[in-house]
């Protein structure tokens, strides 16, 4: 039973998942639903498709990608997806909003391919990608949404308990998300 829980838990905070979910609602909140799909197609749909077609050719174990060697030439894979998007907001006049998230969101990717290429540590991106949203749609859109951080904990001990990161790794990905995709977004906006 423990075990369902962690892995409904881990599926549903999934990178990939909020993203989509955090670029709607901004897009939705600020007035520009098209503009939050664009940057959710980028953001969410378009890496796992990647990862997808990793395992499709055998590159990528699983859909979590949990195992620290797969995790470089994705994560430049992904840079280049949320980089285009970036450009194409820029260029096209997107709202100031959306390209502060994209670049929340790409600051963060980067923090994350340091620890992983550098310092080959395997912060956890699902703790990344969770703090750091919560922490960017509390300063964008209400405090309110700071209580989303009340789910970390609960999200930690997924990834704990399914064998896929050491507490280290767990708060390596969390303060990286917390610290770095706020304070970009507001530097942007």
């Amino acid at each position: 039973m423990k075990n369902a829980l962690a892995r409904l838990l881990t599926e549903i905070a999934a990178p990939w998942t909020v993203n989509i979910a955090s670029c709607m609602i901004l897009g939705w909140s600020i007035g520009h639903p098209g503009w939050g799909a664009f940057v959710a197609l980028f953001a969410g749909v378009l890496p796992m498709l990647l990862i997808v077609w990793g395992i499709v050719r055998d590159r990528i174990g699983n859909h979590h990608v949990t195992e620290h060697s797969e995790r470089h030439g994705l994560i430049v894979a992904i840079l280049g997806l949320v980089v285009t998007a970036l450009v194409v907001q820029i260029v096209a006049h997107a709202p100031r909003e959306m390209i502060a998230l994209t670049c929340a969101g790409l600051a963060a990717l980067v923090g994350i391919a340091v620890w992983t290429s550098v310092f080959h540590v395997k912060a956890s991106v699902h703790m990344a990608v969770w703090c750091g949203v919560v922490a960017v749609l509390g300063v964008a859109l209400s405090p309110w949404w700071w209580l989303g951080l009340l789910l970390a904990p609960a999200i930690a001990w997924s990834r704990l308990r399914l064998g896929h990161h050491t507490l280290s790794q767990i708060v390596v990905g969390a303060a990286t998300g917390l610290v770095v995709a706020p304070l970009v977004y507001l530097a942007v906006a």
